[in-house]
């Protein structure tokens, strides 16, 4: 702009306040285990692909995403769970910087052959019980392979049978809290999930005379609000790294097949005592204890 001579230049116009950006609000945090789906999911898988543990993004946690969270978890000193929960996610959107370094491995590696004088373990574990019908069968079995196991009961299952809850922690099995109803813990509002768990929790604990550590929401459905409330409650959540949907009654090679298939060191197995007819759960089952003792694995309780 040209001036008059002797003027002067007028102001220059403030620039403009620059608004900060706006922080963008936090991504929701999640529970996240097998069965999990949604956009949480494809968020934790493609940043375990970003720190070398590589897994497809798909928006459901199976059981190779629960595989490579307990790696990540093992290598950054976390407790070993193969869920992502309050602990894992700072870890997992920190800067890469500050992790240990991993070296990338295969979705679904062979299970390494045990060293001299060590075994492999694996934790099978009972849902929906006990029941009269199944749940002696499957203790007979387990006694016979000289395998421990963990029942998660449904509370009004073992109000109704606590000498079969009495009997199965007498014989060195883990029994944990299933609730009273087999609720869903995110559809359980107010006290219902207290009523649900406690009186579950109670029964156990007349029946046995121990404490109760351990929580399997049913359909594996939980949020950060409903963890929360367990942890508050005393018990830490338990899922399951293979599932052999023998609820399903698909066929006893079926279940079998599925979970000889699938199983490595350390992973949780999921079945059932109750719920229905469990007669191909009984005979899967057996054929499970056997080829698995064949191999060399050992069967360990949770929750004890």
């Amino acid at each position: 702009m040209l001036l008059a001579p002797g003027a002067s230049a007028p102001p220059a116009p403030r620039a403009a306040a620059v608004a900060p950006a706006a922080r963008s609000a936090p991504a929701a945090r999640p529970v996240l285990g097998v069965g999990s789906r949604g956009a949480a999911v494809r968020r934790v898988q493609s940043l375990l692909n970003g720190r070398a543990y590589p897994v497809p993004v798909t928006g459901y946690y199976g059981t190779v995403t629960a595989r490579q969270v307990r790696r990540f978890q093992a290598a950054n000193g976390i407790r070993v769970t193969g869920k992502v929960g309050p602990l894992t996610w700072p870890k997992l959107l920190g800067p890469l910087g500050g992790q240990a370094a991993a070296a990338p491995a295969p979705a679904s590696p062979a299970p390494a052959p045990p060293g001299p004088g060590a075994a492999r373990v694996v934790y099978l574990t009972f849902d929906d019980g006990p029941t009269p019908a199944w749940t002696p069968r499957v203790l007979e079995l387990l006694a016979r392979y000289r395998a421990q196991a963990t029942f998660f009961v449904v509370g009004g299952n073992a109000a109704a049978h606590p000498e079969l809850v009495r009997q199965a922690y007498a014989a060195g099995h883990g029994v944990g809290n299933h609730t009273w109803t087999h609720r869903r813990l995110t559809r359980l509002g107010g006290g219902a999930l207290e009523a649900e768990v406690g009186a579950t929790s109670a029964a156990i604990h007349r029946a046995t005379g121990a404490p109760v550590r351990c929580l399997r929401p049913p359909y594996a459905t939980v949020d950060a609000a409903s963890a929360a409330r367990a942890r508050a409650l005393g018990l830490r959540l338990v899922m399951w790294d293979v599932d052999s949907g023998d609820w399903r009654r698909p066929g006893t090679g079926v279940i079998a097949d599925r979970i000889l298939g699938r199983v490595r060191s350390g992973d949780v197995v999921l079945l059932h005592d109750g719920g229905g007819d469990r007669s191909q759960t009984v005979a899967a089952l057996q054929q499970v204890l056997a080829s698995l003792s064949a191999r060399g694995f050992r069967f360990s309780p949770l929750c004890r």
